[in-house]
């Protein structure tokens, strides 16, 4: 149950930040790099959030569908803490 439980936070989070980099207002300049955050986060989302996901809501492997589920925002906290010391 709480694979399922980190597995929706994990599709929430994912919806708000591509919706966020992909519909950005931000500048002209950036905003290639605003769409890039999107497709990354997208294509993070795809290999471990929702194989969890789905490995959760079947029953299956329970243990590798929470590694999943936990390696989404730790994945993706050291990728935004490594974009921002390189940014910065």
């Amino acid at each position: 149950m709480a694979t399922v439980i980190i597995g929706v936070l994990d599709t929430v989070v994912w919806l708000a930040v591509a919706a966020g980099m992909f519909f950005s207002t931000s500048d002209p300049a950036t905003r290639g790099l605003d769409s890039m955050a999107g497709v990354l986060v997208t294509a993070l989302f795809l290999l471990t959030g929702l194989p969890a996901l789905l490995l959760a809501w079947r029953g299956a492997r329970p243990g590798l569908a929470l590694a999943l589920a936990v390696a989404f925002p730790a994945t993706f906290a050291i990728l935004f803490v490594a974009a921002m010391v390189a940014f910065a």
